[in-house]
This record gives C-alpha cells, sequence and structure tokens, in this order.
C-alpha cells in the first residue's frame, strides 16, 4: 500500500505509483518525524514500525491542524462575497451640489448667509421696504448677490420669478424637474397664474436622488424667518423652476 506520507511526486501532484497525495501528507509525516526523534532523545531504539506509530491524540491534532490551515488557505484566495453589500444599481445616488467658482455655488453661499433672518414685524424684513410677503424677494435677494442681472423688489410675487424665466428662455416645468440644480429656484404650487396657484419659492441648495433641500425666506412662525428644508422633487409640489438668467 502506497504511504500518504511519500514526499516524492510528480509534477502533476501525485507519487511514483500515480496515486494522488493526501493533502496532510507533509503534517503527519512532520508529527512522526517529531516523535521519532523524541523517542531517540528519551534514550529509546524502536523499530521503523515503532517509530512511525505516533499515539492517537497527536496524530489527530496533526489532522486538525492541518485541516484548519487548508480551510484558511481556500478561504484567502476565494473572491468575496457580494452578500451584504449594496449592488450598482440599488447604491444612493451622488449629491448633486453647486460647483466651487461658479454663480450657482455663490447664489447657495448667499442663500445660506441669510439662514436664520428673521423678519422684524408682519412680512417686514431687510430685502425690502415694503412689508409684504418676502420668500421671492429673499430668494431673488440671492441671485443678486451672485451677480445675475436682477432687481429683487420687482419680484414681491413668486409667479413673476416663472413667468420672467419663460421669457428668458430658463424656466421649465414640472415634467422636466430632472433638471433642477444648485442655484435654481422651484416655484410651489399649480401655476403661475396668482398667489393661490403659486404659493412659495426656495433656492435650490441640493438634490440628493428624489429629495431637494430648498433655503426659503418667510418661513417658519412667530417670527418667519429664512430656513433650510427638504422636500420631494415632484409634480405634486412643485410646477417648476428657473435656472438663473
Amino acid at each position: 500500500m502506497q504511504n500518504d506520507t511519500d514526499d516524492t511526486t510528480s509534477p502533476e501532484g501525485r507519487s511514483p505509483t500515480g496515486r494522488r497525495r493526501s493533502p496532510f501528507g507533509h503534517g503527519i509525516a512532520n508529527i512522526k518525524s517529531a516523535w521519532s526523534s523524541l523517542l531517540h532523545h528519551r534514550g529509546e531504539h524502536p523499530d521503523d514500525t515503532a517509530a512511525r506509530r505516533v499515539p492517537r491524540g497527536i496524530a489527530g491534532l496533526c489532522v486538525a491542524v492541518t485541516l484548519s490551515v487548508a480551510a484558511v488557505a481556500t478561504a484567502a484566495t476565494m473572491p468575496p462575497s457580494s452578500s451584504g453589500t449594496l449592488e450598482g444599481d440599488m447604491a444612493a445616488a451622488p449629491a448633486i451640489t453647486a460647483q466651487a467658482g461658479t454663480v450657482q455655488a455663490e447664489i447657495v453661499q448667499a442663500a445660506r448667509q441669510g439662514l436664520g433672518t428673521e423678519e422684524t414685524g408682519d412680512n417686514c424684513q431687510k430685502y425690502s421696504d415694503r412689508c409684504v410677503a418676502w420668500c421671492a424677494l429673499f430668494a431673488m435677494s440671492t441671485w443678486e448677490k451672485a451677480g445675475v442681472d436682477v432687481e429683487n423688489e420687482e419680484f414681491a410675487f413668486t409667479g413673476d420669478v416663472y413667468t420672467t424665466g419663460q421669457a428668458q428662455g430658463e424656466a421649465y416645468g414640472s415634467d422636466q424637474l430632472s433638471n433642477a440644480k444648485p442655484g435654481d429656484v422651484l416655484l410651489f404650487g399649480t401655476g403661475p397664474e396668482n398667489i393661490s396657484s403659486s404659493r412659495h419659492i426656495g433656492v435650490v441648495e441640493r438634490i440628493e436622488g428624489d429629495t431637494v433641500t430648498l433655503i426659503e425666506g418667510n418661513t417658519g412662525d412667530n417670527p418667519d424667518r429664512v430656513m433650510r428644508k427638504e422636500h420631494e422633487l415632484s409634480a405634486e409640489t412643485f410646477y417648476g423652476g428657473v435656472h438663473p438668467w
């Protein structure tokens, strides 16, 4: 019978007799060799058969250790599992923010600087000498600070921002909200016709998936102020938007 501890193998990993070597051969052979050396060190001179007889506990340990090493080696060569990770099509979309050095970035910065600004009375605020609803006044003031050709006091009514954007070729409807970008303004309601249909406006700070973060004036209560708020980017909320012209 071919000894599994035979160290002579062919290039194909087989012994000269053609049998494939046991993967545990080296481990068992090393244990047996150490056992034989121990017996000789103790002054005993066993014959070859005795020298090769290893106590079962030690032999079992050899097999267990060899199996553990083989398992670790196998695991190291296996490709990483994809379980527990997001697939590419399920990964969260990256946030869209304004590129530094652009007009859009300057608009967003101006809007951020206004955060926390409160009205001083019933609709009285620093964006106009008039005490009127001022969400559009604030939004247009951020464009004006960024160098956009606009006088914010011309836009006390949100619908006027949209119709002017249409005339400038920079407005988009509720079916094109995917065109929204940081620095744009988004219009709340159903259309620009009147104050009932065009109710509010906010400056786009960032977009992440279906969520848009706006910085809005004339928001909150007691007193109204400039606030950052998140909304679903949907036609149920917005009737359109306008790029800076």
